[in-house]
This record gives C-alpha cells, sequence and structure tokens, in this order.
C-alpha cells in the first residue's frame, strides 16, 4: 500500500516518487519494489 505523501526512492537508478493519495498496491521502477523513504524530522 502506498502512502499519502509518501516519498518512494529507486535503489537501482535513483528515481525519486512523492504520492499525492493512498493507494493499494506497490510502487515499482528497475523491476523491483520501491521502499519509502524514512520521514526527516525537524526542530
Amino acid at each position: 500500500m502506498t502512502v499519502k505523501d509518501g516519498k518512494y526512492k529507486c535503489e537501482i537508478c535513483g528515481n525519486l516518487i512523492e504520492v499525492i493519495e493512498n493507494g493499494d498496491g506497490d510502487i515499482y521502477c528497475c523491476g523491483e519494489v520501491m521502499e519509502i523513504l524514512p520521514l526527516k524530522w525537524s526542530d
């Protein structure tokens, strides 16, 4: 499942994706599932 406002990065080519709506399924790039990037918190 994709997460709204989630950011995903392809570990192979470095493509970056930002999701604007929640959805079922996975995001693929270069034949592999993209993993969500951890949130970066600011003070």
